[in-house]
């Protein structure tokens, strides 16, 4: 239960300073969650451009994790979901292309129905 004080200068108003301080923050959580949850380290490469093409690759991969938990929050589904149990929930339903081009997709469960529209997805 401490205070913080946020010295900045610029010509940006005391809430939009406010604001990119707690983005930082955020920023600083979700790298320390992408070297944790994604598991990327320790990085067993041995070219300079692979470990880059790999970073950028888990960098996306964040982008789109922080997007769903996002979308997540907005939706309501914390409460009952972390974003890895969503995922393999999600991962369970499939779309199919068969050798003639045909498209099958499998039968949708109703907690992943629930979660996709929850979501706006559907």
């Amino acid at each position: 239960m401490g205070k913080f004080m946020v010295f900045y200068s610029g010509d940006v108003d005391w809430l939009t300073a406010l604001s990119l301080y707690r983005e930082r923050d955020e920023i600083e959580k979700e790298m320390e969650m992408m070297k944790s949850d994604l598991d990327i380290l320790p990085l067993h490469t041995h070219k300079d451009s692979t470990t880059s093409g790999f970073v950028f690759v888990v960098f996306l991969a964040l982008l789109i994790r922080a997007r769903l938990l996002r979308m997540m929050t907005e939706a309501g589904l914390l409460k009952n979901y972390s974003v890895s149990s969503l995922l393999l929930e999600l991962e369970k339903f499939r779309k199919i292309t068969l050798a003639d081009g045909q498209v099958v997709t499998t039968e949708m469960t109703k907690k992943q129905r629930l979660i996709l529209e929850a979501l706006k997805i559907i």
